[in-house]
């Protein structure tokens, strides 16, 4: 066995288990966190203490989720990578933008599949089993057992 093959499967296996104990980690500080969840690091998880996460839900890498308004991520539920979901936003009113926070929450309901790059923007309910496509900015509730893309989102023709 030659000593790089050796150190590699080596600085493999600790970086399995590091990963573990971070979404280990991760998990212990969410408002509730079901059975079988996976998430692929690195994500972005602002306010886990009010993401409620159900059953065999799976997050890929690189999404960002802002869950200070309030998150609820339904049983079954697969997100895919660079996916942007926030429960925060503004007053477009306001004379000063950063000065009036917004907290809608965000509810996907069970059994949805989001696809690359979308986006979910405060105050969304998205139905049971509900397809959302990949680079869609859903900016509305989406209905059970449909399909909506683009920018905004709109029901596929």
């Amino acid at each position: 066995m030659n000593q790089l093959g050796f150190t590699q499967r080596l600085i493999r296996r600790l970086d399995s288990w590091l990963n573990e104990r971070r979404i280990a980690t991760l998990k212990g500080r969410f408002a509730a966190c079901g059975e079988q969840v996976s998430i692929q690091l690195p994500v972005v998880i602002n306010n886990a203490d009010h993401l409620r996460i159900g059953d065999r839900v799976s997050i890929n890498a690189f999404v960002h989720i802002w869950a200070l308004g309030g998150v609820t991520i339904g049983d079954d539920t697969l997100i895919a990578s660079h996916v942007a979901i926030t429960s925060l936003t503004h007053d477009p009113h306001a004379e000063l933008f950063s000065a009036s926070s917004q907290a809608r929450p965000v509810v996907i309901g069970r059994n949805v599949w989001i696809g690359t790059h979308a986006v979910i923007l405060p105050g969304v309910t998205i139905g049971d089993g509900a397809i959302i496509g990949a680079g869609a900015v859903v900016i509305r509730d989406v209905a059970p057992k449909s399909m909506v893309v683009g920018v905004p989102a709109a029901p596929r023709p």
